[in-house]
């Protein structure tokens, strides 16, 4: 063999190695690439998720993710007696994330982004009002974080945000994360 043959292959051995050692496959790049399922779903779920603004949770509990879709608060299904302020009959719906936080056995409060949307009914069953409460994050941490949403049912807003009402007849429940419906604990 000639010398001019052996530096040739050694040196396109060499090329080779270090070429190929800068290199991925297809597969590996795609996989650190690609951000897991999960956490795709849960970016999107948290973008989806409004803000505090009584229009934008409108939109969301009647468009985005339609509460008569979701279930009941447990031991509440169907239509239930009511007490003033919220009508003679309600329906209490509780979001996915709500009913999560349910079955896990709560630790005490809900989590950010539960809603919980009641419909407020009248003594002969004609749709009154709609109320809401949604946890929003730093919105009002002295009332851990709830936004309040009083809607008539066409979605006009009647009250909403820190309605002093609402929080002054849930503060009663302060230790049961201001909810009336069920024990958290």
């Amino acid at each position: 063999m000639h010398k001019t043959s052996i530096f040739g292959s050694v040196l396109f051995l060499s090329l080779s190695l270090i070429i190929g050692c800068g290199k991925k496959d297809k597969d590996e790049m795609a996989a650190e690439e690609a951000p897991a399922a999960e956490s795709v779903e849960m970016e999107a779920e948290a973008v989806a998720m409004p803000g505090a603004d009584a229009a934008e949770v409108w939109k969301y509990f009647t468009e985005t993710s339609p509460y008569e879709d979701w279930d009941f608060w447990p031991d509440y299904e169907g239509f239930q007696p009511g007490k003033s302020p919220h009508g003679a009959i309600l329906q209490v719906f509780v979001s996915d994330l709500g009913i999560q936080n349910i079955s896990d056995e709560m630790k005490g409060s809900m989590d950010n982004g539960v809603l919980i949307v009641k419909e407020n009914y009248m003594p002969d069953t004609t749709l009154a009002a709609i109320t809401v409460m949604y946890k929003v994050g730093g919105f009002n941490p002295e009332n851990n974080d709830w936004f309040w949403a009083k809607y008539g049912p066409d979605g006009s807003v009647d009250k909403a945000g820190t309605p002093a009402g609402c929080i002054g007849c849930h503060g009663a429940k302060a230790d049961n994360d201001y909810l009336f419906t069920g024990d958290l604990k």
